[in-house]
């Protein structure tokens, strides 16, 4: 992966970015994207790791202690706990969420699957 520079990101308040992945949901365009993606050469996507950690920690707090889960959202839901990501890591795939902390996301981000 390359080194990214500043002008690689951008940014998006918490709303805008929740309806942006809500209509890629809704409208199920999943593979679509990997396809757009893979054609680009886009094989990995930064994230953020405050938000990423924030939705771990939320996941662990108030999803995964209900019944609101069926079995085989259960766990995906531990994979996420235990690696902040969507799918069982891949090789080489620890924790997204760098252990020093405290730098604004600027580490590693994450690798979501």
């Amino acid at each position: 992966m390359r080194t990214s520079t500043s002008e690689d990101f951008a940014e998006s308040d918490i709303d805008n970015a929740i309806e942006f992945l809500r209509f890629l949901a809704k409208n199920d365009l999943w593979d679509e994207i990997k396809e757009a993606l893979r054609v680009a050469g886009i094989t990995d996507v930064r994230v953020s790791a405050g938000p990423v950690r924030e939705i771990r920690k939320m996941i662990s707090a108030q999803v995964m202690p209900g019944d609101r889960l069926s079995r085989q959202e259960r766990i995906h839901a531990l994979v996420i706990e235990e690696c902040g990501c969507g799918g069982s890591p891949g090789p080489g795939h620890g924790p997204v969420s760098p252990s020093g902390g405290g730098d604004g996301g600027a580490g590693d981000g994450g690798h979501p699957q």
